[in-house]
Formats: C-alpha cells, sequence, structure tokens
C-alpha cells in the first residue's frame, strides 16, 4: 500500500528518532576522522601501501563476516541496549588504540584493535534500522530514512575534514582521542532513548545457524524485499567501483591524485540532494522505474566521464552518481521496514549489509583488473554502462513482486460489487 510520504520536521518531531539521529551525526563524524588518522598513521609508521590496504581490509572484513551475527544479536537482545553495548564497547576499544599509538606500539595491534571496532560496529545498522520503525510512524519512515542518508553523505564531507584538522593541529593520538569522546557522547544520547524493541532470534532455543538461517528464510519468502536487497547490492557495487576508480579518473582531469577527494566530496553532496527527494519519491506508485532510474543516475555519469576531461564536468557528474546510490538505498531500506515482520527485521537488515559490502568488495577488484588490463576509459564505460544492464534485467522481477497476486483484482471487484447491493 503507498502511503504520503512525510516531511523531515514531522519525523523529527519523534524525540527518540531524534537523538538516535543526534547520536549517529556525531559517532559519524568520529569515524570518519579517526579513518583518516588512522590510515595516514599507519603510513606514516610503515611507509607502505600494502598496510594502508591491510588498514583498509581491518575496516571491512569485519563488517562483512560479522553482519549476519549482528542482525541476529539485534533481534535476540533488546535493541537499544544493544546500541548502548556497542557504543560502550567502541569507546573501551579506541581508548586501547590511543594507548598503542601514544606509547608507539606495533602495528598491528593497533589494526586488531581497529577490526575489532569495526566488528562490534556491525550491530548499528540492523538495531537502528528496527527501531527506526520504532520511533516514527509509517507515513514518515522515508523521511526519518531520507535524514539518515543524508546525514551519512555529509559527514563523508565533514568527518574527514576534521581528521585533517586535528593532524594539522597535533599528534595522530588526538584523533583517536577525538573518535573516544564521540563514542562517550553517543552512548550518553542512546542511553537517554525511551524506546524498547526486541525480536525473536533465539527466543524457542535454536540455534545461532538456525536463528541466521530464518532471515535468509524471511528474504527467500518475500520476492519484493529478496529483489530490493539485490538492487541495494548492486548499487553498492557501483561504489565499490567508484573508490578504484577516483585517482585514476583524477589524473585523467589534471586535478591529480589529491584530486580524490575532490569526487568523493561530490558524491557526498549528490547523496545530500538525494537524500531529500527520496521521502518524497517514496510516495510514488512505480517504485521499480524509480529503482532503475536511481541505478541509471548512479552508473550512467561514469560512461559519460569517459567522454570527458574537465574536471568541473567530472565533478558535476559525480554530484549526480551520489544522488542515485541515496535514492536507491532509502527507497530499499524503507519498503524492507514496511514490508517484513519487526521481528525478523533485524536478521534481514543484517544480511543486507553483508550483500552491500561483498559487492562493493568484489567490484572494487573487479574495477582493478579492468584498468590493469584494459585502461581506464573501457572500465568507465562498463561499470557505466554494464550495472544498467543489469538492472535493466533485474528490474522484470521488481515489477513481477510489484504486481498484485493474480485474483486479488476480480476479488476486489466482488468484494465492492457485494457491498454496495448489501
Amino acid at each position: 500500500m503507498i502511503r504520503p510520504a512525510g516531511s523531515y520536521r514531522a519525523a523529527l518531531r519523534h524525540r527518540d528518532f531524534a537523538t538516535m539521529l543526534t547520536a549517529f551525526l556525531i559517532d559519524q563524524i568520529g569515524s570518519w576522522a579517526y579513518n583518516v588518522v588512522l590510515i595516514v598513521w599507519v603510513y606514516d609508521r610503515t611507509g607502505s601501501t600494502a598496510w594502508i590496504a591491510a588498514t583498509t581490509a581491518a575496516g571491512w572484513i569485519p563488517r562483512i563476516l560479522c553482519s549476519p551475527y549482528a542482525g541476529v544479536l539485534a533481534d535476540r537482545f533488546e535493541r537499544t541496549r544493544t546500541l548502548l553495548v556497542s557504543a560502550l564497547l567502541g569507546l573501551v576499544l579506541m581508548a586501547g588504540v590511543a594507548l598503542v599509538m601514544a606509547t608507539g606500539g606495533p602495528v598491528a595491534v593497533v589494526l586488531i584493535l581497529a577490526a575489532a571496532t569495526a566488528a562490534v560496529g556491525t550491530v548499528y545498522l540492523p538495531a537502528s534500522g528496527a527501531l527506526i520503525s520504532e520511533t516514527v510512524g509509517a507515513d514518515d519512515l522515508a523521511a526519518a530514512n531520507g535524514l539518515f542518508g543524508m546525514l551519512e553523505n555529509l559527514v563523508v564531507i565533514v568527518g574527514p575534514a576534521v581528521g585533517g584538522l586535528l593532524l594539522l593541529l597535533g599528534r595522530p593520538v588526538a584523533g583517536i582521542l577525538f573518535n573516544l569522546a564521540t563514542f562517550a557522547v553517543a552512548a550518553g544520547l542512546i542511553s537517554r532513548l525511551r524506546v524498547r524493541s526486541t525480536g525473536t532470534a533465539g527466543a524457542d532455543g535454536e540455534r545461532l545457524a538456525a536463528q541466521v538461517a530464518a532471515g535468509m528464510a524471511a528474504l527467500r519468502g518475500h520476492a519484493r524485499a529478496r529483489t530490493l536487497v539485490a538492487f541495494c547490492a548492486l548499487g553498492t557495487a557501483v561504489y565499490g567501483a567508484s573508490t578504484v576508480l577516483y585517482v585514476p579518473m583524477s589524473e585523467r582531469f589534471g586535478t591529480g591524485a589529491d584530486g580524490y577527494s575532490y569526487l568523493l566530496t561530490a558524491a557526498a553532496i549528490g547523496g545530500v540532494l538525494g537524500a531529500a527527494v527520496a521521502s518524497k519519491l517514496s510516495a510514488a506508485r512505480r517504485l521499480p522505474v524509480i529503482i532503475f532510474g536511481g541505478i541509471g543516475s548512479l552508473a550512467l555519469p561514469f560512461a559519460a566521464t569517459a567522454l570527458v576531461t574537465s574536471p568541473v564536468i567530472g565533478f558535476v557528474l559525480q554530484v549526480i552518481s551520489g544522488g542515485g546510490m541515496v535514492v536507491v538505498d532509502v527507497l530499499a531500506l524503507t519498503s524492507l521496514q514496511r514490508d517484513l515482520p519487526r521481528q525478523l527485521l533485524s536478521r534481514v537488515i543484517g544480511l543486507l549489509e553483508t550483500a552491500v559490502l561483498s559487492a562493493a568488495l568484489v567490484a572494487s577488484f573487479a574495477v582493478a583488473a579492468l584498468i590493469r588490463e584494459f585502461g581506464l576509459t573501457t572500465a568507465l564505460v562498463l561499470v557505466g554502462l554494464g550495472f544498467p544492464v543489469i538492472a535493466a534485467i533485474g528490474i522484470r522481477a521488481l515489477v513481477r513482486a510489484e504486481a498484485p497476486p493474480a485474483g486479488s483484482r476480480s476479488r476486489r471487484l466482488r468484494t465492492a460489487t457485494a457491498g454496495e447491493s448489501g
């Protein structure tokens, strides 16, 4: 059923939602600043790009591996308390990172602690994704998700800038302490949440594998949800490709490797703008058309980039691309929150997180191989045109999932006729 789109103001009137959104903003600014500081510190200590790759892997791989289990935790234990425990564990681990850095400890120990921080943070999306639907009404769901998407892109601009400023003002450990402080503030805000929500994982004593399987079964049994997860993974695969493409694209534009940050900023600006319209699009009746349009606006700018060398045009194209990704993510998450049982929702969102991160990782390696074998132009064209083609093939499944079951229209007509004759 199509519901009217709520407004951002209406979503922010819900006290718990506004508190959770503020905690998210503070935590993400700290995380982005910390990532910048950590990479710079690792490179200063090792002088090795291989260690930088290991630093990136320490953030991604735990999220891929732990997200299904994180979804179970968020469905098994009270979700607000789960968020609080995650924030407090993150605080403790950041204290460990700061201590090792301050004492000149081994880089490997810092990366182990960083991986553990990423692992305990995986419960955030499954728990908060389920809590959003508990804190706002159905009409405000898309607006609430849009606000999260908007801030998620805004911190891509603000967080690294904060990290860079902290590096200029003091030692790298200052950036770690800043992230530790944001964990503390986020934990304080989460502790003020009144909402309480619990799923059904483990209620009958089933084992972990069975609890994860229940989330998979919910996806298999719901064609629309299954297809939307696939489209989210497809969209995030384009993002994974972009992480490899941005440096050679910047060099093509004549802005050097440093232009990577400008292209990343452009995509983030597009994400903010895309989130601003996503809640309105949620009220449209043709979700397959909008999702396909979102994939197109996300991928096609890369094909267009193969034809230009102007950094200004390249910047604008990435603004368009960033907007398309957020539209797909916000509409898909909103549909999952509306369609799936709440007692299973966190497990499904955990599986979604694993799917999208895996897609991004595979795409980044695949595009790196394309650039190495065929050059940047070919890689841009294949990314820009290949993903819309895949979306065009997959959109049929979403159209079928959106269609009413056979005979439902005739049943509605018979019901209406009976009502009139009565």
